[in-house]
């Protein structure tokens, strides 16, 4: 027996450490780090783990705690090993793949540091200590269970109002830890959510996004892992996510996409150039990317609008048409010059439409090509009206059927020639010109963050992402009822867009958004009334319990503040689950603690299975949920 299977083999001896066959790593390590006494008589009791892990210093055996912590997590250790997997290619943490681990992270999104006592705000740039956690599999009970929900209200363009139900046709605006808000939504909208965007933390270690935005790397996989994973449960058969990122974690991120989206589903992804970067110390990084995957990409249809940049030119016949009224030489003559003087100047983009340049009694159009490009097109005589003799064809036949020519004619839609020497053609309406999603977008950052700013009366987020790259993406890729889901809110950007998408094209697409942070209540919602017009939406949050815990404990600025937050915990019910022995050592070392040691300790013992209250607990008295929100809850998890 080798040394792994040897230790497995002892350790297996207690119940602590392995139950059914499963070994707790991560119990092993906790204890092995603490020189806990229960480990090291299993230990001590075997020659073999004496000769490896303990060395004799006198007539005294002192154990090698770190040699025997990467001793555990080597992955032959592991009770599902990843050996038999020699030739498997995909993204590792700690040895195992990702997509394979069970350990799910948790962000405390409450700011990128904690500030230290006299640390001012320019000291925020060092590297502090972060609230996040990685939670091992065998710390996960009920996480993910639904949560009960409190605190509704209606929002309109003026006011705040009382909630009578919640429905499927609902806007919804929700606050709560956003993995856990998925996992909840998940309840009710599986399968029905057609498309999810996200500007998740770029893990950049600046401090502009307000979530923590350091992460260290494999903690950041593991954390959009986790989310990505719920998320595509959410999305219909031909829903879509678009994915922000920049260049610091967007090929790991398109690796990750690939093993949970499957590498077939890859739709593309969108090159967004932003501001110029003038203090590059190599290259210029000028922008970012949007990376877009599909539930499944074979159930897609054919992505195409009409065009946006048509609009451009028909506004110009417009006005030129009440100048000249009927002469359509003098509008078609003035349209086509001011078309090229706009190529030239670049004051709009008309790349796509420019060739829309004539004019005739309906409007605006451009001659289509009529021959086909190789053997095989349509051949026919074509009477020119004139002459009465039959026109010239084209080398490979015509591009369209007999049919298709005369009614086209029918309709005034076919450009003549003089006479019979030249080929007719079909004239193209501007009105039915449509565009495609190109893999490239212009607009400077500057513009959405002023824009916000005009809006809002101040700035009030930074950075917030194009409303127009936003629309784009919703308009191609989501249909009049769909329903479109933002978990990292922000500001409210996607939700603007789509409003703005409903009141273009008269359509009813409902918004989704998820935000832990605070500023859902300043910035998000405040924003998205001033955008609603005749619309309306509803909020509501996760019901905290360790939550509401972790947010006074980050908030605490002294050491008897965390006194006074640690006796309402050791009072709650929730202590249940926090040992004597743990309370003892904490009281014990209250006054000699530093503040930041204590606030991860306090942090560390709370149980993040109750972060928020269960669904299946919000009748229970000990929660003092009011009969409004039991009410409601209940309405919003019967939906189908």
């Amino acid at each position: 027996m080798n040394l792994f299977e040897h230790i497995k083999s002892l350790l297996s001896q207690n119940e602590k450490y392995c139950k059914d066959g499963k070994l707790f790593k991560n119990v092993i390590v906790e204890d092995a780090l603490k020189v806990e006494q229960e480990l090291l008589s299993i230990l001590l009791s075997d020659d073999k783990a004496i000769q490896h892990f303990f060395t004799e210093v006198g007539k005294v055996l002192v154990f090698d705690k770190i040699k025997f912590q990467k001793f555990v997590s080597n992955k032959q250790f592991l009770p599902d090993s990843y050996t038999s997997f020699k030739n498997k290619i995909g993204l590792t943490a700690n040895e195992e793949y990702l997509t394979e681990a069970k350990e799910v992270v948790l962000s405390w999104a409450y700011k990128d540091c904690i500030l230290e006592g006299g640390q001012s705000k320019d000291d925020q740039k060092r590297k502090e200590i972060f609230w996040n956690e990685t939670l091992a599999p065998d710390e996960i009970d009920r996480l993910f269970d639904p949560k009960a929900l409190s605190n509704f209200k209606k929002f309109d363009a003026d006011s705040e109002h009382n909630v009578e139900n919640i429905s499927l046709e609902d806007n919804l605006i929700i606050k709560g830890n956003n993995l856990l808000t998925l996992h909840s939504l998940k309840k009710v909208y599986q399968g029905k959510i057609k498309l999810i965007y996200i500007d998740p933390p770029y893990n950049t270690g600046k401090d502009s996004f307000l979530y923590n935005d350091s992460f260290n790397h494999s903690s950041w996989l593991t954390f959009m892992k986790n989310r990505l994973m719920v998320a595509k449960d959410l999305l219909t058969n031909d829903g879509v996510i678009f994915i922000s990122i920049d260049i610091n974690e967007q090929a790991y991120l398109k690796v990750l996409c690939n093993e949970i989206f499957k590498r077939d589903n890859f739709v593309g992804e969108i090159i967004w150039e932003t501001a110029t970067d003038n203090n590059a110390t190599q290259i210029s990084m000028e922008h970012e990317y949007v990376l877009c995957y599909s539930k499944n990409k074979s159930n897609l249809p054919k992505w195409k609008i009409k065009s946006e940049k048509a609009n451009i030119i028909l506004d110009k016949y417009n006005l030129l048409k009440k100048k000249y009224k009927t002469d359509t030489v003098s509008i078609e003559k003035e349209l086509r010059g001011w078309i090229n003087s706009v190529k030239k100047s670049n004051e709009y983009d008309l790349s796509g439409v420019s060739h829309y340049s004539y004019v005739d009694e309906k409007g605006v159009f451009y001659p289509g090509n009529s021959a086909n490009t190789k053997q095989g097109g349509y051949t026919f005589d074509i009477i020119h009206p004139t002459t009465k003799k039959v026109c010239n064809k084209p080398n490979f036949g015509y591009r369209w059927p007999e049919e298709t020519f005369w009614n086209a004619d029918k309709n005034g839609d076919v450009l003549w020639g003089k006479d019979e020497n030249t080929i007719p053609k079909i004239k193209k309406r501007i009105d039915t010109a449509t565009e495609l999603l190109k893999g490239y977008f212009y607009e400077d950052n500057r513009k959405s963050t002023n824009a916000l700013a005009s809006l809002m009366g101040k700035k009030v987020f930074s950075n917030p992402k194009s409303i127009n790259l936003l629309k784009k993406i919703i308009k191609f890729s989501t249909s009049e009822n769909d329903i479109v889901l933002d978990f990292f809110a922000g500001s409210g950007s996607t939700a603007q867009a789509l409003l703005e998408v409903n009141s273009e094209l008269s359509s009813n697409r409902k918004f989704i958004l998820c935000e832990q942070m605070d500023y859902v209540h300043t910035v998000t919602i405040s924003r998205v009334q001033k955008v609603l017009n005749d619309n309306h939406f509803k909020y509501f949050e996760l019901t905290t319990k360790n939550e509401s815990y972790i947010s006074q404990i980050t908030s605490a600025v002294s050491l008897n503040e965390l006194k006074k937050i640690t006796d309402n915990i050791f009072n709650d019910f929730i202590s249940v689950y926090i040992t004597e022995e743990i309370k003892s050592n904490i009281k014990e070392s209250i006054n000699l603690a530093n503040i930041q040691v204590l606030k991860s300790l306090l942090i560390e013992i709370l149980d993040k299975n109750w972060l928020y209250v269960p669904f299946s607990e919000i009748k229970d008295e000990t929660h003092l949920m009011d009969e409004n929100s039991i009410k409601l809850s209940t309405n919003f998890y019967s939906q189908r």
